[in-house]
């Protein structure tokens, strides 16, 4: 888009009904696209994250309009300009992992990631309780993005080591 700037906006605060409705007024009012979103509500707080284009001269003119608004509402907020994306290096993987709760299952497996140089590019983690029992099963659903030094076999064979340490079953797609 010719003359558009695109900008990051972060958002947290008490969740409200009708916020993204009114945010998404916000963005319309000052000649905006909403290009991407993530959103959730989560422990009575809802966190938003949104890429937007906006016309180069109405940037400043959002800010204040965003301030305004976030403001009324009661909610933190961070607006960035937007970074290009990096070109993805390798493959792009869904992983999904599944066990019993307990500490450290988060770190184990991320640290194995980093160790391998794999990029996190989407996660989303929550509890639910198990059918036979009730006990409290992790879940972990992770977008990855591998370097073109990992194959998706090396990964599988990394992370099932863990995986056996931490007592938790994942599938890689």
């Amino acid at each position: 888009m010719s003359g558009m700037k695109e900008v990051m906006l972060t958002l947290i605060g008490p969740d409200k009904k009708g916020i993204v409705a009114r945010m998404a007024a916000v963005v319309e009012s000052q000649g905006g696209n909403w290009l991407d979103s993530r959103m959730i509500r989560m422990g009575g707080y809802f966190s938003g994250i949104l890429r937007i284009a906006l016309p180069e001269d109405q940037i400043s003119t959002f800010g204040g309009e965003v301030f305004r608004f976030m403001k009324e509402v009661g909610y933190q907020y961070s607006i960035q300009p937007a970074e290009l994306e990096e070109a993805s290096c390798g493959d792009v993987v869904d992983l999904e992992l599944s066990g019993h709760d307990q500490p450290g299952i988060v770190h184990a497996i991320f640290d194995a990631f980093q160790a391998s140089g794999v990029n996190v590019e989407e996660l989303s983690t929550g509890l639910k309780a198990a059918p036979w029992s009730g006990t409290p099963v992790f879940e972990a659903k992770a977008r990855l993005g591998l370097p073109d030094s990992v194959s998706v076999d090396a990964l599988q064979e990394n992370l099932e080591s863990v995986a056996n340490d931490v007592m938790v079953e994942l599938k890689i797609k």
